[in-house]
C-alpha cells in the first residue's frame, strides 16, 4: 500500500490534473466506478489503476476490482493518497491513468459525419458534445488551437465514458480542416442565428462537418474567409441563445434523423 503523497508515482498522477502534466506523461484520469469501467470496456489504454478500500464497500466495486486486477497493473492507496490524486470531493476509491491515443490528423475521404469544436472552455458543455457524438456515431472530433483540453478530469467525467470510444484530435488548425474537407467534398456547416435558411430545410445526406464555437462570443474571426454554410435553428422563445451542447445535439441529430429516414443511417 502507497501512504504517502510523496511518493514518485504518485506524485505523477498528481500532476495529470493540469494540462502541462498530462501533455508531459502522455496520460489522463478516469476516475470513478463508471469511468474505469468504461475505459476497460473501450479497451482504452489503461497505465495504472489506484484503489483504496473505499472502493470494496460494495458489489459493484469489488467486481470492478477483480476485473482490473486480471487485466493491468494496480496498486492499493491509503485514503489520504486518494484524496490527494482524486479530482473530486468524494471520491469512490478508484483512479486509473489512461494512455491518450495519437493525435495524427485523420483521411476526410472516409468522414460521414464530425464536428469541429472552436474554441470551447466549459469542460461540462465539451464532456456532454462528446457523450452526444459517441451516442450518435460521429466520425471525429476536431478541437482547435486555444480550445479548452478534451483530457481534463470535469470532460472525462461529464463525457459519461464517450472520451474513451470517441476519435479526438485536438490543435487541429482551421486553414488544415477547411483545405482538407474541401479535398474529401466534405462541408462545414455552422449554426448562425442571423442565417436565413433553418437547419430543418437543408439535406445533410453528404459528408458534413458540423461546426460551433466558444459559449459567450460564437465562432472566432478568421471562419469567413473558407467557405462555411450557415444555418438557422428556430428559436420561437425569447431565450438569447441556446447552449452549446444542445445546440450541437440538434445539428448532428438532424443529420442522423435524414440518414434513418433514408435508411443510410
Amino acid at each position: 500500500m502507497i501512504t504517502s503523497t510523496g511518493n514518485s508515482l504518485i506524485k505523477i498522477v498528481s500532476s495529470l490534473h493540469h494540462k502541462k502534466g498530462r501533455l508531459e506523461h502522455n496520460l489522463y484520469l478516469a476516475e470513478g466506478i463508471h469511468p474505469v469501467r468504461e475505459a476497460i470496456r473501450s479497451a482504452a489504454g489503461i497505465e495504472h489503476y489506484f484503489w483504496s478500500s473505499r472502493l470494496t464497500n460494495n458489489a459493484e466495486g469489488q467486481e470492478l476490482l477483480k476485473v482490473l486486477q486480471g487485466r493491468c497493473s494496480g496498486v492499493e492507496v491509503s485514503d489520504a493518497v486518494m484524496a490527494k490524486i482524486a479530482e473530486t470531493d468524494n471520491p469512490q476509491g478508484i483512479i486509473a491513468t489512461v494512455r491518450i491515443p495519437p493525435n495524427p490528423f485523420p483521411d476526410l475521404a472516409g468522414l460521414s459525419l464530425g464536428l469541429i469544436v472552436d474554441g470551447l472552455q466549459d469542460p461540462g458543455n465539451i464532456g456532454t458534445i462528446i457523450r452526444m457524438a459517441w451516442a450518435e456515431n460521429v466520425d471525429g472530433l476536431f478541437f482547435t488551437p486555444g480550445t479548452a483540453d478534451p483530457y481534463q478530469g470535469k470532460v472525462v467525467r461529464a463525457s459519461m465514458g464517450g472520451i474513451f470510444f470517441q476519435k479526438v484530435y485536438r490543435g487541429v488548425e482551421r486553414e488544415i480542416i477547411c483545405s482538407q474537407a474541401k479535398q474529401a467534398g466534405v462541408r462545414i456547416v455552422a449554426g448562425d442565428p442571423e442565417a436565413a435558411p433553418l437547419i430543418f430545410e437543408e439535406n445533410f445526406l453528404t459528408p458534413t462537418l458540423f461546426l460551433v464555437g466558444n459559449e459567450g462570443n460564437g465562432i472566432r474571426s478568421g471562419w469567413e474567409d473558407f467557405s462555411i454554410q450557415r444555418v438557422r435553428i428556430p428559436q420561437p422563445g425569447r431565450a438569447e441563445s441556446l447552449n452549446v451542447a444542445v445546440a450541437a445535439g440538434i445539428m448532428v441529430y438532424e443529420a442522423v434523423r435524414q440518414r434513418y429516414n433514408q435508411g443510410t443511417g
